[in-house]
């Protein structure tokens, strides 16, 4: 993993104070966590956080305010989530799916045992029915 910047050492054309301001109100719409602190107390952004920042900056460029901006932000991260729940889901079911099928060749294979003992078990039936009826018929015939 990539080690944590300073706001100092990220490169962006935000001033060192707007980007404190910004991201305050990534906190705070819940977009990016509080990033960690470092000495001085300054802030410590790993690559995900500074990610989201550029992203913020690419945003401002098509947006009349950074309320907007960060507003398309939030629909792109609950449409991100929205596909990595789908995506969990799709897994889900298929591990379901091969554990159904699974479950379903096994009861096949033991209804096909059941069938198995059946059809013995009607011609042993069949064939004391026969020998019983021809030993009758001897017996009267």
């Amino acid at each position: 993993m990539s080690e944590s910047k300073t706001v100092d050492e990220i490169d962006t054309s935000y001033s060192k104070s707007q980007i404190y301001w910004r991201i305050n109100k990534l906190v705070e719409s819940g977009i990016m966590d509080p990033p960690e602190r470092g000495d001085r107390n300054q802030y410590l952004l790993d690559s995900g956080e500074i990610r989201i920042l550029r992203r913020l900056s690419e945003l401002e460029e098509s947006q009349d305010t950074v309320r907007e901006a960060i507003e398309e932000l939030e629909q792109e991260k609950l449409r991100e989530v929205s596909k990595e729940e789908l995506r969990d889901r799709v897994e889900e079911l298929e591990a379901r799916t091969d554990t159904l099928e699974s479950k379903v060749q096994l009861i096949e294979e033991e209804l096909s045992v059941q069938s198995d003992r059946l059809k013995h078990f009607r011609k042993r039936w069949t064939k004391q029915l026969q020998e019983g009826a021809k030993k009758i018929k001897d017996m009267f015939g």
